[in-house]
């Protein structure tokens, strides 16, 4: 199924093939009929009906004459330049066209190439909207080229016609009222020549093919893709900012992004060696294996090997490099997942250490009641001991009396 990024290609082929063709193959951009009938005496009238067909191209003119009615007798082929006499005035218009016709080729082959370099990122520091706005400004300039040759040649030629025709035979042939399509006539009066009397003068103007082919072939594409690049421009205008395209420097030692030109990380005092993965966008130390910096921000280290022969240790080294790439870019969610839940885990953990402590304070309070009884207790035998010890001396005492 085609695209309408592959559509917008193909369309904007179309303008710069017509405009190859036109140019390299050629081809009438306006053509004129003229027919000559002289009214004279009966025995030369048979030699006195001529036509001419003219074609003008953008550099030249060619003519061919006939001597009999409707294009028969003798024919006379020949090739005219516009700087030849009598063309002076229609050669600067037909220059003037043939300018206008170069314009706008390389405007629509310019504007050709903006599209691929656009749909495929060719150049990833200009973005997509500038080159939408480029190309759509170049489209316009090619309808407005267009207008401008279409309406200069309808005003131009005629004029150009009429002053170089100005002082001969046909001037009233080619007056002011002439238009580059359609039907002129007009007779001449011989007053002078007994045999001559009339001529009648009649020319019929057409467009050429290449005219045609090209104002249209370049108008319909240029149309369409005016219309589609003013809806890409909307998408991207509507689009999310592009993700960093990181790249590291190595002689620098800056980790930057290459589209906005930031500097991610410098490592200009750092001595160890560096590896950049440019499509994990990962940075890693070659001796150690471990990520210096990553677009999550996380600082996980690789396992190394045991030292073996340095030629496998370099390929293991550089293998792992890549992998661990892969594994971290596959398992960020992952460990973003296992970081929460490891967090939720100490907070749990932090909430048992504080049961734990209250518990202790309680045994330790309890401990000093305990140390408090047995103080109480010992006082008490203490004071037991003591009376006892009274009262036997008292007995002692009564029994010595008696």
């Amino acid at each position: 199924m085609i695209t309408n990024k592959q559509l917008s290609q193909g369309v904007s082929i179309i303008p710069v093939f017509i405009s190859a063709v036109v140019l390299i193959l050629g081809g009438s951009w306006f053509i004129a009929y003229e027919t000559y009938t002289y009214t004279a005496s009966d025995d030369i009238v048979g030699g006195l009906v001529k036509n001419s067909d003219f074609n003008f191209y953008l550099d030249e003119v060619e003519n061919s004459q006939y001597d009999g009615i409707d294009k028969t007798g003798n024919r006379e082929d020949s090739v005219i330049s516009y700087s030849d006499s009598g063309y002076e005035q229609r050669g600067i218009v037909f220059y003037n066209l043939s300018l206008i016709v170069y314009a706008i080729s390389f405007i629509a082959f310019l504007s050709s190439i903006l599209i691929f370099v656009r749909d495929y990122e060719l150049i990833p520091n200009i973005s997509k909207a500038e080159f939408s706005a480029v190309t759509f400004g170049s489209y316009i300039a090619i309808v407005i080229f267009l207008l401008f040759m279409a309406s200069y040649s309808v005003m131009a030629i005629p004029d150009a016609v009429h002053e170089d025709h100005i002082g001969t035979d046909r001037s009233c042939l080619y007056d002011d009222d002439m238009f580059i399509a359609g039907v002129d006539n007009c007779d001449v009066y011989f007053t002078n020549d007994p045999q001559i009397d009339v001529i009648n003068q009649k020319s019929t103007w057409s467009i050429g093919l290449a005219f045609i082919v090209f104002f249209v072939g370049m108008l319909v594409p240029s149309i369409y893709l005016i219309t589609s690049t003013l809806e890409r421009l909307g998408e991207v205008e509507d689009e999310p900012d592009p993700e960093p395209v990181l790249f590291f420097d190595p002689e620098a030692r800056l980790l930057f992004d290459i589209n906005t030109g930031e500097v991610v990380g410098s490592f200009t005092d750092d001595d160890r060696e560096f590896f950049f993965d440019e499509e994990a966008m990962i940075l890693f130390d070659e001796s150690t294996g471990d990520i210096v910096y990553s677009p999550a921000g996380l600082p996980p280290v690789i396992p190394v090997a045991d030292k073996i022969e340095e030629d496998e240790v370099d390929t293991e080294s550089e293998t792992v490099v890549v992998e661990s790439a892969t594994d971290v870019v596959g398992l960020e969610v992952v460990e973003a997942e296992s970081e929460a839940v490891e967090a939720e885990a100490e907070v749990v953990e932090a909430e048992a250490e504080v049961v734990e402590a209250e518990a202790e304070v309680v045994e330790a309070e309890a401990e000093v009641v305990e140390a408090e009884a047995e103080v109480v207790e010992a006082e008490t035998e203490v004071v037991e001991s003591e009376v006892v010890e009274v009262e036997s001396q008292e007995t002692e005492s009564k029994d010595k009396g008696k």
